[in-house]
C-alpha cells in the first residue's frame, strides 16, 4: 500500500506542505516517534490508529481504548472515501483522491496549535494559583495524597490487611460505608458473564500485584483450548509463538470484550498468507464480499483394491474434480418429481424433510437409515408366497443364509406350490411325519437350486442392485459382493455452519440443484455465490453483517492445546475410513 501523506504547516503566516511517501502493510498513526504519522498530542495515544487495506477497499482502526471521529461520528473502524474527515485530538487527517502511482493520499493539518490552545485555555481561566496565593508543589502534594489515601491506601487495607467497614445501626451508618472505597475501585469495567462466577476473586486471574495478567493463569482453566496450528514450523513464527490470550480476550470490557470479532484480527493474516508465512498454501482472503477464496468441501474417493474411501479436499472452482464416490445409485430428481414417485401404496409425493431430519444439534443432520427411510417403499421381500418375510438389510453373507435357511426349511416342512418343485416339496406332511434320507436329499437339494436362483436375482436383478453396486464374489457362502457406501456429514472442516440458523430458508433456495441431480455422486453444497445473497462485510448496509468469527473459529479443534510442548505434524493429504 503506497500513500501519500502530505503535512500542512504555517510559516509567516503562509500554508505550507511537505510530502512524503509511506510505502507499507500498514500505516500507524499516533503520538509516538516510531509512528508512520505523529501526532504530538497529549489526547493521542502512543499507537492510536492504523490505516489498512481490507481486500480492494482502505480503512482505518482505531486501536483499543482509542477514538477518532470521523465525520464528526465517532468510530472504531471506517471504509475510507475522498472527502472523509477524521478528527485525532488537535489534529485534522483529510482523505483526498490519490495524486501519481500513489494508492491515497492524507492531508494532515494541525487545527490549532498547542501553544494557540494553552492561550485559550489561559483565558478561560478566572483566577490562577498564583492569585489564590497557593504554590504547584503544595496542591500537588495535595492532590497526591486524596487520590492515594482513598484510591489505593483505604482498599489496600480492606483486602488485604482484614480490614472491615464501620457500619452504623442506621440508614445515615449504611448510606456512609457505602461511599468509602474498597478494591472495587481498581475494576476498569465490568466482568464477563463467562467469568462472573469468581469476579471478586481477584487473585484468580491477577496473582502478582502490578503484573499483567500471564497465559499460564487463563491455562489453568481452559488448558483443553486448542491451538490455531499443529506444526512447530508455524508455532515458533512470531505472530503465534508471541501472542497472549490477551491479546484477544479483553476482560473487564463485558461480553462484547471477551473474543475479539473484528475481521481485521484475521485479515491481517489472511489477506497475503504468502508475504506473512513464508511456504504457506493458503489462498487469500481480504473479506469475505469480494476477496474470499471458493469453498473446498471434502469428497469420497473409494479405492476398490482396499475397499476404503480417501477424503480429499476439491475446490468449487475445479467442477470436473467436484465429485464424491459414494458407491450409491442416489436419483435426487426422480425421489423429488413434484408428479410423485411410484410405491407399494400408491403414488407419493416427497420433499427433503421426509429423508433428511435434522439432529439435535441443529447443525447437521440425522444418518440415513434404511428402515426409516427406505423401507417403505424398497421392500426386501423376496419370495411372492411369503410377503411377510423380508431378508435383513446387512452384509450379504447374512442375507444369502436367510434366503438357504427359509428354503431348506419350506422344503423339509412340504407344502410348497411352486411350478418344478419336485413331489416330495410339494407334499404337505402331517406334524411330526419324517422324510426318508432320499426324500430328504431330494427336497435339500431343490431347496439348494431355489436359493441359488433368488440369491441372484435379489442381489443382482432386483433389490441390492437397485441401489448398490453389486459385484461377484466368487465366495460360494457369499456369492454376491456389495460395494460399501460413504454418506459424509461434515464436508467442512474449516467452517462451521448451523442448519437450525438457517431454518426460514426452503431446502431448494440453497440446494436448487438437488431437484435436477441424477447421480449420487454430485456434490450438491451451495457455492460462496449464494451465501453472498444474504451475508455481507461489516461495512456492508443492505446484507447480513457477518464477521469471519461466524463461520471460523480460531481454536481448531483437532489441534493441539495451548500450552502444551510442541509437536511437529504432517498433515496428511487424505484420510481413509469413515467420512469425517
Amino acid at each position: 500500500m503506497r500513500i501519500l501523506i502530505r503535512t500542512w504547516n504555517r510559516q509567516a503566516g503562509e500554508a505550507v506542505s511537505d510530502d512524503r511517501i509511506v510505502e507499507a502493510e500498514r500505516v500507524h498513526i499516533g503520538r509516538g516517534t516510531d509512528q508512520d504519522i505523529e501526532l504530538p498530542d497529549l489526547r493521542v495515544t502512543l499507537a492510536h490508529a492504523e490505516i489498512q487495506r481490507s481486500g480492494k477497499n482502505v480503512v482505518i482502526v482505531a486501536k483499543a481504548g482509542a477514538e477518532i471521529l470521523v465525520n464528526g461520528t465517532q468510530m472504531r473502524e471506517h471504509k475510507l472515501r475522498s472527502g472523509d474527515a477524521i478528527a485525532i485530538g488537535r489534529f485534522q487527517l483529510t482523505v483526498k483522491p490519490a495524486e501519481g502511482n500513489a494508492d491515497l493520499q492524507i492531508d494532515v493539518e494541525e487545527r490549532a496549535s498547542a501553544q494557540e490552545q494553552k492561550k485559550q485555555s489561559a483565558a478561560r481561566r478566572s483566577l490562577t494559583l498564583a492569585e489564590a496565593g497557593l504554590s504547584r508543589r503544595w496542591m500537588s502534594w495535595l492532590l497526591f495524597f486524596l487520590v492515594i489515601v482513598p484510591a489505593l491506601a483505604i482498599p489496600s487495607w480492606l483486602r488485604f490487611g482484614q480490614g472491615t467497614l464501620p457500619i452504623l445501626p442506621t440508614a445515615k451508618g449504611v448510606a456512609i460505608a457505602a461511599l468509602v472505597p474498597t478494591d472495587r475501585a481498581w475494576k476498569p469495567g465490568h466482568s464477563s458473564s463467562a467469568h462472573a462466577f469468581f469476579q471478586n476473586d481477584c487473585a484468580k486471574c491477577h496473582r502478582d500485584a502490578f503484573i499483567r495478567v500471564r497465559d499460564e493463569e487463563c491455562l489453568a482453566c481452559h488448558k483443553g483450548t486448542a491451538q490455531h496450528v499443529d506444526n512447530l514450523h508455524w508455532l515458533a513464527l512470531p505472530v503465534f509463538a508471541q501472542a497472549r490470550c490477551t491479546d484477544c480476550h479483553h476482560e473487564h470490557k463485558g461480553d462484547d470484550g471477551l473474543v475479539t470479532r473484528h475481521d481485521s484480527q484475521c485479515t491481517s493474516c489472511h489477506i497475503d498468507p504468502q508475504a506473512r508465512f513464508d511456504g504457506s498454501k493458503l489462498d487469500a482472503a481480504g473479506d469475505f464480499t469480494a476477496h474470499h477464496p471458493a469453498f473446498t468441501p471434502k469428497v469420497a474417493r473409494y479405492d476398490a483394491a482396499t475397499q476404503r474411501f480417501n477424503w480429499i479436499e476439491v475446490s468449487q472452482q475445479h467442477p470436473a474434480d467436484l465429485h464424491s464416490d459414494t458407491n450409491l445409485k442416489y436419483p435426487h430428481d426422480k425421489h423429488l418429481d413434484p408428479k410423485g414417485i411410484k410405491s407399494p401404496d400408491g403414488k407419493k409425493v416427497l420433499k427433503c424433510a421426509d429423508c433428511h431430519e435434522p439432529d439435535t444439534s441443529g447443525v447437521s443432520f440425522k444418518p440415513i437409515d434404511m428402515q426409516r427411510h427406505c423401507a417403505q417403499c424398497h421392500r426386501l421381500d423376496f419370495d411372492q408366497d411369503a410377503p411377510g418375510r423380508t431378508v435383513p438389510h446387512g452384509q450379504p453373507q447374512q442375507v444369502a443364509a436367510v434366503i438357504r435357511d427359509f428354503y431348506a426349511r419350506a422344503a423339509l416342512a412340504g407344502g410348497v406350490a411352486k411350478p418344478g418343485a419336485p413331489a416330495v416339496v410339494q407334499l404337505r406332511r402331517k406334524p411330526g411325519e419324517q422324510l426318508s434320507r432320499e426324500g430328504a436329499r431330494a427336497a435339500l437339494a431343490w431347496a439348494d437350486q431355489q436359493s441359488a436362483l433368488v440369491i441372484d436375482e435379489v442381489f443382482d436383478k432386483r433389490l441390492c442392485g437397485y441401489c448398490h453396486i453389486v459385484q461377484h464374489s466368487g465366495d460360494a457362502a457369499a456369492p454376491f459382493a456389495v460395494a460399501p457406501v460413504a454418506l459424509a456429514r461434515n464436508r467442512l472442516d474449516g467452517a462451521q455452519f448451523s442448519h437450525a440458523a438457517h431454518r426460514t430458508e426452503k431446502c431448494d433456495s440453497c440446494h436448487g440443484d438437488a431437484a435436477r441431480s441424477k447421480l449420487s455422486t454430485d456434490v450438491l453444497m451451495p457455492d460462496i455465490k449464494r451465501c453472498r445473497d444474504c451475508h455481507g462485510d461489516h461495512s456492508d448496509t443492505v446484507r447480513i453483517r457477518s464477521t469471519c468469527m461466524e463461520c471460523h473459529g480460531y481454536h481448531v479443534a483437532k489441534e493441539q492445546k495451548m500450552g502444551a510442548p510442541a509437536k511437529a505434524m504432517t498433515e496428511p493429504a487424505s484420510t481413509t475410513g469413515a467420512a469425517p
